[in-house]
């Protein structure tokens, strides 16, 4: 019985990160609310709220995928070529990367969930600092150019961008004290 509920569980899940995905990269300037993705889910307002308290939490588990990448290319781990894509995907949605990053109730909440992905990368390692102010540090790190990258602020290829934010991730966690 147990495992019938985790399938789905998970299904459900699956359908309403799928419906968020949906609305994330179709609608533009509108922020995105529970009653919209309980529609386009086609799932009840009970079944939404049972596997998640706001669309907000939502979009945090939606960027978990894309910020995976991220994270190990914060952390010093970083493979160019998927950085790369991910970068291409930022810039293609710039205009929804632009209000995620500058979102200021989201904004918190986004670099926390990078920090947090990153600490899970870090487990282990000998660090110079407490593991979450390295989790912190790194993170910032990788969000604050693509920041002003997906804003405008400073023309860059893409290419350009994943490979400082590998180089830089490695440099930062050698200067860390990351063993490994």
């Amino acid at each position: 019985m147990a495992e019938t509920k985790d399938r789905r569980a998970r299904r459900t899940k699956a359908v309403l990160l799928g419906a968020f995905n949906q609305l994330f990269l179709d609608r533009r300037r509108r922020r995105i609310r529970a009653a919209d993705l309980i529609a386009e889910a086609g799932v009840g307002r009970s079944t939404f709220y049972d596997h998640y308290s706001s669309a907000d939490d939502l979009l945090l588990e939606a960027l978990r995928h894309p910020f995976a990448t991220l994270a190990d290319t914060a952390a010093g781990r970083g493979d160019a070529a998927a950085t790369r894509w991910l970068m291409d995907h930022f810039w293609e949605n710039r205009a929804r990367a632009r209000e995620l990053f500058d979102n200021g109730h989201m904004q918190g909440r986004v670099s926390r969930l990078l920090a947090e992905m990153v600490a899970e990368r870090l487990e282990g390692a000998a660090l110079i600092v407490p593991p979450p102010l390295a989790a912190a540090q790194l993170a910032e790190a990788a969000l604050a150019p693509v920041r002003a990258w997906v804003r405008g602020e400073a023309p860059a290829r893409p290419e350009a961008i994943a490979e400082g934010l590998c180089r830089t991730g490695r440099a930062l966690r050698e200067a860390l004290g990351a063993d490994g």
